[in-house]
């Protein structure tokens, strides 16, 4: 629901703030007041073109701000939600138009594209005007207008399903018919596979190869440095081993003189011991140095292998099984897809059953629920002053195109509001008028899913017993959402839950517009207005309280 809008220097509105109920709100005032600027204002905030002669003369910019209530559940609060927008169930849209034609968008104090903001005010509100861009001359619109109508929800969900369900299908079936038909791509898959596999990059770990290939490699270097370390450390009279037994003897005597050197002989002996566990680890070193030419000879064949594959593949040689596990589960995906592909054509056609079986039930209640509107809709646009209209729902098939979510059906609604026209869409109808009074009817008899409908020129051209009908069919569609009507029909006016007027003025040689909302004696003033009265009468305000009681009765 459209709770308050608020107008800061747009054309002749210096500062407007009105705040607005649920049910039927109704805008009067005399010819030139200002009372489209208003449908101009509320377009601007739901993301159509700015222009920069809307900004006031001698502004700098022109700030249009609407406040919505949004219901959980609603289609706006679900977008306001995917994009992180969402306020605790308000919508905050504002539009800053600039003097040279720039403009910015905000919603709940964030900065949004204007097409966002477009999308946004699709769902908010349906606005029916000569120049304004309706929701209704959408072919997908009038299809859920039709459907609503009919109460085919459970058909059109169930349809949905079965679309979804060949749709999933469809896409795993095109996933493995392109995988299948790659046949180059698995060939090369199922060769560089066997490639890896003949060279064992997974049969042992690398680390070791390299290091074995590096022991054989220094085989003769590595026993040299063991004979001389030998050498050093114990082989000789003169090695370090000596060395340290001959200090070890020097040290114990040394202690028993000295107090100082009472731990000397330990840390010497310490050294020692050290020397001759280093001994022995030479000599280990040395019984298992290996002198194997042809060993090494494989084991280089080997490595020079492994790293050519792996700069064959972009690699590096640890890489290698890891190239290897994925390789192997690309083929075995591809020997999977063949063995199931079949079983998944089989499904594939099972659902495309189904949906031809749902989308033919949805088809068939729909030519139904067409003929059923049609036969209403020409009511409807009888009693509403259009006595030579005709209305067509038309269905047309399109089975020749791949399932559609909702449906194989293509809706158009055709109309032809006089005598000697042929039918044609609702947007080729000429009278900005008729065609709000088209969309009065068809929301009458069906429920609009958008929360705020907004008519402009619904009365023109009518009066009298029309005019009541076109007031109480007002009522009847805002039972079911917020209805804003500007209106030159004191009928029309009559009906309204709410009343507000616009006025013009002149102060300081600049026009400005002003708003005032109208309750008791007021309220009748202005229908007395509206009913041609110059000035107010006991007789035209005793018609005007006539008119609000049988709005408030009907």
């Amino acid at each position: 629901m459209l709770k308050a809008l608020a107008v800061s220097d747009l054309v002749v509105v210096r500062h407007i703030d009105v705040e607005f109920g649920p049910g039927l709100t109704v805008l009067s005032g005399e010819t030139g007041a200002g009372k489209s600027i208003l449908i101009e204002a509320l377009g601007l905030a739901l993301g159509e073109r700015a222009d920069s002669r809307l900004v006031r003369p001698g502004c700098d910019r022109a700030v249009v701000t609407a406040v919505f209530d949004l219901s959980p559940g609603e289609p706006a609060a679900e977008l306001l939600a995917a994009q992180g927008l969402d306020s605790d169930g308000e919508c905050v849209l504002r539009r800053v138009v600039q003097r040279d034609g720039g403009s910015r968008a905000f919603c709940n104090a964030n900065p949004i594209a204007v097409q966002a903001l477009r999308e946004l005010g699709a769902c908010l509100v349906d606005i029916h005007g000569q120049h304004a861009s309706q929701r209704l001359l959408q072919r997908d619109q009038q299809r859920m207008l039709l459907d609503d109508y009919g109460a085919l929800s459970a058909l059109v969900t169930a349809t949905r399903d079965c679309h979804q369900r060949w749709k999933a299908a469809e896409q795993r079936v095109q996933e493995l018919e392109r995988l299948q038909g790659d046949r180059d791509r698995n060939a090369l898959v199922r060769y560089q596979l066997a490639e890896l596999t003949a060279a064992g990059v997974g049969g042992e770990d690398l680390a070791a190869l390299e290091a074995r290939h590096r022991d054989l490699a220094h085989g003769a270097a590595n026993l040299e440095q063991c004979e001389a370390l030998a050498i050093l450390l114990g082989a000789d009279e003169d090695s370090a081993l000596a060395r340290l037994r001959a200090a070890l003897a020097r040290a114990r005597t040394l202690a028993k003189r000295a107090t100082a050197a009472r731990d000397l002989p330990q840390l010497v002996d310490q050294a020692t011991v050290l020397t001759e566990e280093a001994l022995a680890s030479v000599e280990r070193t040395r019984s298992a140095v290996e002198i194997d030419p042809e060993r090494l000879a494989r084991l280089d064949e080997r490595l020079a292998a492994l790293h050519a594959l792996a700069r064959k593949h972009h690699v590096t040689v640890a890489d290698l099984p890891a190239l290897e596990t994925r390789l192997s589960g690309e083929l075995r995906t591809f020997e999977t897809a063949l063995a199931t592909l079949e079983d998944l054509e089989r499904a594939r056609a099972a659902a495309r059953g189904e949906y031809a079986t749902s989308a033919q039930a949805l088809s068939a209640a729909r030519t139904q629920s067409a003929a059923r509107l049609e036969v209403e809709i020409g009511a409807r646009l009888l009693e509403l002053g259009l006595p030579h209209a005709r209305f067509a729902a038309e269905l047309s098939a399109q089975p020749e195109q791949a399932p559609q979510a909702h449906g194989q059906d293509r809706v158009d609604f055709l109309v032809a509001t006089n005598p000697e026209q042929a039918l044609a869409p609702l947007n080729k109808v000429a009278s900005g008028g008729e065609l709000s009074r088209v969309g009065l009817a068809l929301h009458a008899a069906s429920s609009t899913r958008v929360p705020v409908v907004v008519y402009d020129e619904v009365d023109t051209g009518i009066g009298g017993v029309t005019a009541n009908i076109v007031g109480r069919t007002l009522r009847q569609v805002a039972r079911h959402c917020q209805v804003i009507c500007i209106t030159h029909s004191p009928q029309v006016a009559s009906a309204g839950d709410q009343h507000v007027m616009v006025t013009k003025s002149v102060r300081d040689g600049m026009t400005e517009t002003e708003l005032v909302a109208l309750t008791g004696a007021a309220r009748e003033r202005e229908i007395a207005r509206m009913l041609g009265a110059a000035q107010a009468t006991k007789a035209s305000v005793a018609h005007a309280r006539d008119l609000l009681a049988d709005a408030r009765n009907g």
